[in-house]
């Protein structure tokens, strides 16, 4: 195995480290304490520190002189912190509910026009499918997908519609009617029922995950072999899920709501 050292970009955690220095400084930091910091010459710290102001992430402090970290930073931890808030909420509300059923449960987000996959509970046996942790669909693509589909607004949507609507397998929905009236359904039943469309062989029931503002913070599923749910298994799970999403309404902030 190859040392640590050869394993990592030691230029990324010189500019790693610089980002961390000038977040913890309680004062504007000079190039000097900059390179003394990370133990490199004037001129490397220099670049250093112009690489975190090309990217947003520091910024020159006006006539005091030296660098200082800028608001982007508490953007992207705000961001981060959002995603755990929404895991811990989420494994509280819908462990049970895996546990209840022996099935596995999948929290998504939304970034952008795609889902991304945060958490994924495994309870009895474990079904072995694409939405692992990381993974990002399409959101026309699945049941998380499809819930945070109908919660676009209708200029968004539409907008979605104009693009390359790609299909992961034959039961994919791609036709913009459809996926017109699949969006009406969703908003009226409050659920998306998704058979075949991710992986064959695989059936997922998904529900909203909402702040108690309202506002759309992504989507729970649970899955399961397509040919294992009766229509009652299949009402059971509704029931269930719409449960367990009503009780983080109160359990997560709308932090945008409250801006």
């Amino acid at each position: 195995m190859s040392p640590p050292e050869a394993r990592v970009v030691q230029s990324a955690l010189k500019v790693l480290k610089a980002l961390e220095y000038l977040c913890r400084a309680p004062q504007a930091v000079s190039l000097e304490q900059l390179a003394q910091e990370l133990s490199v010459t004037a001129p490397t710290a220099y670049r250093v520190v112009n690489t975190l102001i090309e990217t947003g992430y520091a910024r020159t402090n006006g006539f005091h002189n030296g660098y200082v970290a800028t608001l982007k930073v508490m953007e992207l931890g705000s961001h981060v912190y959002g995603s755990f808030d929404l895991r811990d909420a989420a494994r509280a509300a819908f462990r049970p509910v895996g546990m209840r059923f022996g099935e596995t449960i999948t929290i998504a987000k939304s970034e952008g026009s795609e889902a991304v996959f945060i958490e994924k509970m495994r309870a009895g046996a474990s079904l072995v499918f694409y939405c692992d942790v990381g993974r990002r669909l399409p959101v026309h693509i699945g049941a998380a997908g499809r819930c945070i589909m109908a919660h676009l607004d209708d200029e968004e949507f539409e907008n979605y519609l104009e693009g390359e609507l790609i299909a992961r397998t034959p039961e994919t929905h791609t036709s913009p009617d459809v996926l017109r009236a699949l969006r009406a359904q969703t908003v009226e039943d409050g659920y998306v029922l998704s058979v075949d469309e991710v992986d064959i062989g695989v059936s997922a029931i998904a529900v909203p995950l909402l702040a108690s503002g309202g506002r759309l913070l992504g989507a729970a599923a649970i899955a399961n072999t397509s040919t294992a749910w009766t229509a009652q298994d299949r009402a059971d799970r509704v029931a269930a899920m719409k449960m367990a999403a009503a009780s983080m309404v109160t359990a997560v902030p709308d932090r945008e709501g409250a801006r």
